[in-house]
């Protein structure tokens, strides 16, 4: 509700300055009604204070707003539970990087990216894949969205609904050149030969 007032305040605000502009560059308004107007506002001490009062409405208004909508996006961008023993928050980079992880480990799967939005009653995860030539679409698609909803739920503990949608962007053909890399041990577990000999 904040953040709807807060765009509607901004709307007008910039509406209003958009048609005085146009106004004034199409000589809509006489520039002498308009100097009229504003030495009575100048000289009236009564129209001074209105005018005062309304201005400092507005700068309280406009920091309002700002808060409201940088609130909103702060929000966005993490996900948020409660423990016993305090709140916990999660960036959605983290459950990104979850499911590169992720995808990075299945065969049929060549590229993925993923971008994760966080909604009041759901998590919305959109993921572009490219797919090997020889993959069934339609039960590996169904298969990814499981897995991913259950991973996401199993590690995060996060009772809200997982929307995963998925869009292939292209089906490649050829050897997998992330095949090595997946294979590949980590650095830190390659036994080096003759290591424990001191020369």
């Amino acid at each position: 509700m904040r953040t709807a007032l807060s765009i509607f305040f901004y709307t007008v605000v910039f509406a209003f300055l958009g048609t005085l502009a146009m106004c004034f560059a199409f000589h809509v308004l006489d520039i002498r009604d308009v100097v009229m107007q504003l030495n009575r506002f100048y000289t009236d001490s009564y129209l001074r204070f209105l005018t005062g009062l309304s201005g400092f409405i507005f700068i309280l208004l406009s920091f309002a707003a700002a808060q409201a909508i940088t609130g909103k996006i702060q929000r966005e961008k993490t996900i948020a539970f409660s423990n016993p023993n305090g709140q916990v928050t999660i960036t959605l980079s983290a459950v990104e990087d979850l499911i590169k992880r992720l995808a990075q480990q299945m065969s049929e799967i060549r590229e993925a990216k993923a971008d994760v939005r966080a909604h009041k009653k759901e998590i919305s995860i959109g993921m572009r894949v490219v797919l090997a030539q020889e993959t069934h679409i339609p039960d590996f698609t169904a298969k990814l969205q499981d897995l991913i909803a259950t991973k996401i739920q199993e590690v995060f503990g996060i009772d809200e609904a997982i929307n995963v949608r998925i869009h292939v962007a292209k089906i490649v053909s050829g050897p997998d050149k992330n095949n090595k890399k997946r294979q590949e041990p980590p650095r830190d577990e390659i036994s080096i030969p003759y290591q424990g000999i001191k020369i």
